[in-house]
């Protein structure tokens, strides 16, 4: 993460844990625990666990935070510290590394009551996306365009902003996810 990052924007932040052979069952318990702990902070705003696939032992962790100030207070917590002493037998390494940080569309595809997901692949984000978006954008059209005549024309596209983004956010990309469950997260 970078020091010019800005601390008043929310934060994503992803790690991975190579677990040794036969500690998955622990390391799981283990990644319960910490994302309990995680959740008792000021800003956390969720953690999805994502399964390593098929002969693999990889882990990956999503934490997600309100600022950097807040990730930086569970980052730099006792009790964090006290789970990563915990780990240091279930995984080669003793400190998960920080891969990146996540902006993008990914934070859209949670499924709720889910633990642990893999996003699916950014073709069907782009496809789920813009069926949300529809339903969306003939909300506005049909009900708050006719009021905006009043409004000055660089400022409409800010209105639609202001009440899509939270519409798509909490409303209708966690339905379209479940709707699209089984397109989006294909059983094998």
């Amino acid at each position: 993460m970078s020091d010019k990052a800005s601390t008043a924007e929310p934060v994503t932040l992803v790690f991975t844990w190579k677990v040794k052979k036969g500690k998955e069952k622990a390391f799981e318990a283990w990644a319960h625990e910490t994302t309990k702990a995680a959740s008792q902070f000021e800003g956390h705003l969720g953690a999805n666990w994502i399964k390593p696939q098929a002969n693999s032992r990889s882990y990956t962790v999503i934490y997600k935070f309100d600022t950097t100030e807040n990730f930086m207070r569970w980052e730099n917590s006792e009790i964090r510290h006290t789970l990563l002493q915990k780990a240091e037998n279930l995984s080669h390494n003793q400190t998960p590394k920080k891969l990146e940080q996540i902006t993008g569309l990914e934070t859209w595809f949670t499924l709720p009551g889910s633990l642990t997901i893999k996003p699916p692949p950014k073709w069907k984000m782009v496809i789920a996306t813009a069926i949300g978006i529809y339903p969306g954008g003939l909300f506005f059209q049909a009900v708050v365009a006719p009021y905006m005549n009043e409004v000055p024309l660089l400022l409409r596209p800010v209105v639609l902003t202001l009440l899509l983004t939270p519409l798509m956010t909490y409303v209708i990309m966690p339905n379209i996810t479940k709707l699209l469950r089984g397109w989006l997260y294909p059983q094998k």
